[in-house]
């Protein structure tokens, strides 16, 4: 039987989201505090955490970043539920690694369909699945920093490459996106691209494909376009393809069954 944890100071919101999820046939478990989920996380990791941001020891985002860096635990599906709805609050968790957010009050149909969308997650991921696609997009719901912290993840269980070195490589790609975003404000064009990963056993492959003229537009060098995070994330390979439309990210790694912190 698969069991979620459940991050929620109040005891009656807890155990009120504990029936929802037992309802799916799920096992619960309940922390109160940040300390005590990320204990329980380490010692027994559960097939899903939902997390409430304000805790009264730690806050969401730093329990979330916490269990999105270690390699036993990346692949967790994490999802907030929060009475904070500040966009930015959306924005931050998925920058942490949430899989999911979730505005209070929310309904039953909410959490269901976020645990049906953690499954699904999970079959890929035991079907070895180690790709995807990330939408550059104007005026997005978060969905590229949800799917950017996705690919961190896979990064963090399925390579050899330090806490740092992935930082670094998220980094990079949030100023891509950054950029992409900016670009389509100015433009008033809604899709601007798409980034397209694979991660095979010794190497990341990253393809960036412009479709708007995003790129093309303007081309330059990657490491003079986006000067602060690019360079940083020192890439083994960049090239560029056909009229400039597609870039090419590529980094090597030794091969090895994970990375992160243990």
């Amino acid at each position: 039987m698969p069991t979620a944890l459940i991050v929620e100071d109040e005891p009656e919101a807890n155990h009120l989201l504990a029936m929802l999820v037992q309802l799916r046939g799920y096992r619960t478990d309940s922390a109160y505090t940040g300390g005590e989920a990320l204990e329980k996380v380490r010692s027994q990791p559960p097939d899903i955490v939902f997390l409430d941001l304000m805790l009264p020891d730690i806050n969401g985002y730093e329990v979330c970043k916490s269990i999105k860096a270690r390699r036993t635990t990346s692949l967790i599906p994490v999802v907030m539920v929060t009475a904070r709805i500040a966009s930015e609050n959306r924005l931050q968790s998925f920058r942490v690694g949430a899989n999911d957010y979730i505005p209070k009050p929310y309904t039953p149909d909410q959490i269901f369909q976020a645990m049906a969308d953690a499954d699904a997650w999970r079959r890929d991921i035991e079907n070895h699945e180690s790709e995807g696609e990330v939408p550059l997009e104007t005026h997005g719901d978060g969905e590229t920093l949800r799917q950017l912290a996705l690919m961190r993840s896979l990064l963090v269980a399925r390579s050899s490459l330090d806490p740092d070195s992935i930082a670094r490589i998220g980094a990079a790609f949030a100023e891509i996106a950054a950029d992409a975003d900016n670009w389509g404000l100015v433009h008033k064009i809604a899709n601007v691209g798409t980034l397209a990963y694979v991660i095979e056993s010794n190497h990341l492959t990253v393809t960036l494909r412009d479709t708007s003229g995003w790129l093309r537009q303007d081309p330059v060098p990657a490491d003079l376009r986006w000067p602060k995070a690019v360079p940083a994330a020192k890439f083994d390979e960049i090239a560029s393809h056909g009229s400039g439309e597609l870039l090419t990210f590529r980094k090597r790694f030794d091969k090895a069954e994970g990375s992160g912190v243990d």
